[in-house]
């Protein structure tokens, strides 16, 4: 019998693992050298649907998508159970009032169902979603959307009702003066709000709250010699206001030590009447007053008085019933010139800022907004000159938080839709750019002022104890005779 060599062996177990290690590699070769699958081949994984529906679909179809900002919020699980979350604190809190009084548990009762009742009809649990986006759409100019949604079988609420029902054209912007430098024009309908916070109070069975809005309205009726339900009865519905900036009539304004000139303001509220109820108790209130001069006029009635109450400023204020609308300005030069612009004159609806602004919004809404670069220009100088004046603080902490407090020009449009609210503004800033500010801006304010004191405290924990010298002791008195 031959015995095997320790050698042989090793060489006939390595043959065997390189035997076999070349059949792996033979079924391998085999099985790489099958065509590849095509891409196409690969079946794409069907989009995922959340198991709970939200409203994402809706909502982003109002949205630009591919821009600097685009935000989704889904409120449904959280909104919509505002009136389980009244029930579950109402549960908590009377679960630890066994001791309380029969009195103060039913006041306590009917304060929750208040609260129930105002959410339920509010519409806060109606929205569903909101939807924010910004896209730069040509250098320096961004559209930016907001849109707050609810489903088409809802909005029943009075947050759905009392801005307006459906869109119309925009009637505000033909009174805006050339030299605007901020206005704003929308439905609301006060007299819908007003009566429903009235009805809510009477229905609470809380008699401190019933009492309260009679005794509000009693006060009301004292002050005007109206009842409420007449100057209600008389709103139709809208209202607005304008600011005007004349930058060939400039005023001084205190700022710290020293004076800023700006463009002299001008400022108009206009609300839409059906009638002169308002006008004609402010006629006759103002019969007899010396220096009320009286304009009679076939479409202007109006009343304006001056007071020389600030140096340098010519304020004259007057109320007038014209078009439709009652108008309380601070000067009669600013209701002139709204009704120019309306007569046809130069308004800003013929600036060709406005022809940037406007491009591409909707051409009827419930509602517009506009801050022009003039106002923006005005905001800025009167910020940094702010800034500059404030004590200890330094050039780079001053351009620091004037960079993220920067105003610009901007002009939004804001619809009612079937499913929501949509605003459309367009202007010099994304949202972006707009929301930053809120997030960065506080943190560099404390910053700006937690360093100093740091740096302070680190240099005082640093430095040598102030230990006193010691005392020196008196030289003894002199010995006559000798000199000291």
């Amino acid at each position: 019998m031959v015995k095997s060599s320790p050698y042989l062996r090793r060489f006939a177990a390595l043959s065997l693992l390189l035997t076999l290690a070349g059949l792996c590699g033979c079924e391998k070769t085999e099985t790489s050298s099958q065509a590849p699958a095509s891409p196409s081949a690969s079946a794409t994984p069907p989009a995922q649907k959340p198991v709970i529906p939200n409203s994402f679909d809706e909502v982003t179809a109002q949205l630009d998508p591919g821009g600097d900002f685009y935000l989704y919020l889904s409120t449904e699980q959280w909104l919509g159970k505002l009136s389980q979350g009244i029930d579950s604190l109402h549960d908590l809190i009377l679960s630890g009032s066994a001791g309380q009084s029969a009195q103060d548990r039913d006041e306590e009762e009917k304060g929750f169902a208040l609260a129930k009742d105002v959410v339920q009809k509010s519409g806060l649990e109606e929205i569903t979603g909101l939807g924010v986006s910004s896209f730069n759409i040509s250098p320096g100019l961004y559209r930016n959307k907001i849109f707050l949604h609810h489903y088409a079988d809802k909005g029943s609420g009075i947050l759905w009702s009392i801005y307006g029902k459906a869109p119309h054209p925009l009637a505000g912007l033909d009174l805006l003066p050339v030299d605007t430098g901020f206005a704003g024009f929308g439905d609301f309908d006060l007299a819908q709000l007003i009566n429903f916070l009235r009805q809510e109070a009477d229905q609470s069975g809380i008699p401190e709250m019933k009492q309260a809005v009679a005794q509000w309205q009693t006060q009301f009726s004292g002050v005007s010699g109206l009842q409420l339900d007449d100057v209600l009865g008389s709103l139709n519905g809208a209202m607005g206001m304008v600011l005007t900036l004349d930058a060939s009539d400039t005023v001084s304004i205190p700022v710290g030590s020293q004076a800023e000139t700006i463009p002299t303001p001008r400022l108009a509220i206009l609300i839409a009447v059906k009638n002169d109820l308002v006008f004609k108790r402010v006629d006759a209130m103002l019969a007899g007053t010396p220096g009320v001069s009286k304009v009679d006029e076939p479409e202007l009635r109006m009343r304006t008085m001056p007071l020389p109450i600030i140096p340098g400023v010519d304020l004259r204020p007057s109320v007038a019933q014209w078009n439709g609308y009652l108008v309380v300005a601070s000067d009669d030069k600013i209701i002139r010139d709204i009704i120019a612009v309306q007569k046809g004159g130069p308004g800003f609806k013929s600036t060709l800022e406005y022809a940037a602004l406007s491009a591409g919004l909707p051409q009827q809404g419930n509602s517009i907004g506009v801050c022009t670069e003039r106002c923006a220009d005005t905001i800025r100088k009167f910020q940094s000159q702010m800034l500059a004046s404030q004590p200890g603080a330094s050039a780079a902490q001053a351009a620091f938080i004037d960079r993220f407090q920067n105003t610009g020009h901007a002009m939004y449009v804001g619809s009612l839709l079937p499913t929501g609210w949509l605003s459309v503004g367009q202007g010099s800033q994304g949202s972006s750019q707009l929301i930053a500010p809120m997030l960065i801006a506080p943190a560099a304010i404390a910053a700006s002022l937690a360093i100093p004191a740091y740096t302070g405290m680190h240099q005082r924990s640093f430095a040598p104890p102030n230990v006193p010298s010691p005392a020196v002791p008196p030289s003894p008195p002199a010995t006559p005779g000798t000199t000291p």
